[in-house]
């Protein structure tokens, strides 16, 4: 089907496909022309590839997180697969999931053969499968929590929205989507949009506006009376029981959130660093040299403060 790729999402070979489109010359190991089709399937899909290279958002990831284990790069692969209004994936995201909040792999089989009446049930069964398993395996995109497995049972899980810049920039790319260049929009219209925060995020209107509050409070958004207010003024901050109210954007450019969510991201560490104590704790002595240690202490306390790699250490 249009958009969907058609097999596993394998991170190690969609890792190498990056690297390489974004240093064709460096030694980042081989693929077969088979893993190669499949992580450019992927990677077009996710739009982090295109027909001139890699895309901005590509160009981050392949930066910012090499390693691809930052869930802010899971988030993005989930949002571009759902954004495809004729695939699969978007019925699944847009329409099933708001409908069923549990359900089993025939119910969505199901109802997938009523909507894709020209599409063979084979077909629809593995594409089903592989939405399923990309939500449900670690090798995929289950960090982001965004489905839960209990045996035959598929349901809506928690979600990871502790980075708010993520959030932000997932809002930001979905307000160009439905809203283009308006400065500001009434927030029936957010929490009502068919392809809206509520369903990429998988949460309900009341999480929305929670959302929203922490969106505001990171100055992604600001949210404002829609009370009538003289010409050339601004107006004025919503009281907290008002309902409707407008949402007004404060970014310059999604790709800027984007750059802050990876700067935020407690799930990206510094795989090289790490790797490096290694070097230290494996030497033929018993007791490692402490000087060694020190000076690879404090390479870790000069990245961001240490807080993204101690994180990662200590999990």
């Amino acid at each position: 089907m249009p958009g969907l790729p058609t097999s596993l999402l394998i991170k190690a070979d969609l890792r190498v496909l990056l690297a390489q489109s974004l240093q064709p010359n460096a030694p980042t190991g081989s693929l077969s022309a088979q893993a190669r089709q499949r992580a450019k399937q992927w990677a077009i899909a996710a739009n982090l590839l295109d027909d001139r290279g890699l895309t901005p958002e590509g160009n981050l990831v392949a930066t910012k997180d090499p390693y691809l284990e930052a869930t802010v790069t899971d988030w993005l692969i989930h949002f571009y697969l759902s954004l495809n209004d004729r695939s699969l994936w978007h019925y699944f995201m847009c329409e099933f999931l708001p409908n069923h909040s549990s359900f089993t792999q025939e119910e969505l089989v199901n109802s997938c053969i009523e909507t894709f009446p020209i599409e063979s049930p084979e077909t629809l069964k593995k594409s089903i499968r592989l939405i399923l398993r990309t939500y449900t395996e670690s090798e995929a995109i289950a960090k982001i929590g965004f489905l839960r497995q209990d045996k035959k049972i598929y349901s809506i899980s928690s979600p990871d929205l502790s980075n708010p810049y993520t959030t932000g920039y997932l809002f930001a790319k979905l307000w160009e989507y439905n809203y283009n260049i308006r400065a500001s929009v009434l927030v029936n219209e957010i929490l009502d949009t068919d392809m809206g925060l509520v369903s990429v995020l998988g949460i309900n209107k009341a999480q929305l506006r929670q959302q929203l509050d922490i969106l505001e409070k990171h100055e992604i958004i600001e949210q404002r009376s829609a009370k009538p207010h003289l010409a050339g003024t601004k107006p004025q901050t919503k009281d907290d029981d008002e309902f409707p109210y407008q949402v007004h954007r404060c970014w310059d450019t999604a790709i800027e959130l984007l750059k802050k969510a990876y700067e935020n991201d407690m799930a990206t560490p510094n795989r090289p660093l790490i790797q490096s104590l290694g070097e230290i704790l494996d030497d033929d002595d018993n007791i490692p040299d402490f000087s060694q240690f020190l000076e690879w202490a404090s390479r870790l306390i000069a990245l961001d403060g240490g807080s993204n790699t101690i994180v990662k250490l200590v999990s």
